[in-house]
């Protein structure tokens, strides 16, 4: 069966979704600090893309809470402050305590065995001070972990969260003594997946919370900066 046009539909969205990464990418890297504007014509001519085709990207990056609309500026790169951190951990303590109370339920050795070898990646990175293979085993860790509720659905929520995470992750760098803790962290979580429901829901609780204080008193600290730059000038 042939379909007029159908081929061409799917190479104009994957165009989309490679403007949409390259924006992307900019932004975790801090390259688009919160704030900026991104001119829709410049932006365009630059990624050598359409202007529909970017405001396609837009609308991918915007659900994923990496940029806003705001009125009378159009497009800005999004800021995430305590607050946003803290309804993100919320959220994800929900998801995640759903996921642990299933793989405790069913005991999944395939998934136990994914979460044993995240663990030896974030210890493995630990000792070679590479705190960005660290950061993306634990994104893993937690994304395999919610694969245990077998929802699609949780598991892209989950997946949106975590997006939104990583922008707060990059505008606030972990030192390696907070890598450690996470390294210690997650052993101590995957040996409570391995005991009882409850024993798992406390130590997710306790889990994400800790990363919730921690990553929201690094933001404080960036505002507190910035605010101190700001008055300089």
């Amino acid at each position: 069966m042939t379909i007029d046009g159908l081929g061409a539909g799917i190479q104009r969205r994957s165009t989309a979704e490679q403007a949409a990464e390259a924006v992307r990418q900019a932004i975790l890297s801090v390259r688009l600090p919160p704030g900026t504007p991104l001119r829709e014509t410049a932006l365009a001519a630059e990624l050598g893309v359409s202007r529909g085709t970017l405001r396609e990207a837009a609308r991918t990056l915007e659900s994923e809470g990496l940029v806003r609309y705001q009125m009378n500026r159009g497009i800005v790169v999004a800021d995430v402050t305590g607050p946003d951190v803290a309804d993100i951990y919320a959220a994800r303590i929900s998801v995640e305590l759903t996921a642990a109370d299933a793989l405790t339920e069913h005991r999944d050795p395939a998934i136990y065995r994914k979460l044993a070898d995240l663990v030896d990646r974030i210890e493995h990175a630990f000792d070679q001070d590479d705190t960005a293979t660290a950061l993306d085993s634990d994104r893993l860790f937690h994304a395999t972990l919610v694969t245990a509720t077998g929802s699609p659905r949780l598991r892209r929520f989950h997946a949106q969260l975590q997006q939104e995470q990583r922008l707060a992750l990059a505008l606030a760098e972990r030192s390696r003594r907070e890598l450690g803790r996470t390294t210690d962290d997650h052993r101590r979580l995957l040996d409570a997946l391995h005991g009882s429901p409850s024993e798992a829901s406390a130590e997710i609780t306790a889990h994400l919370r800790a990363g919730a204080a921690e990553l929201g008193r690094l933001l404080d600290l960036l505002a507190d900066h910035d605010e101190s730059e700001k008055s300089r000038g």
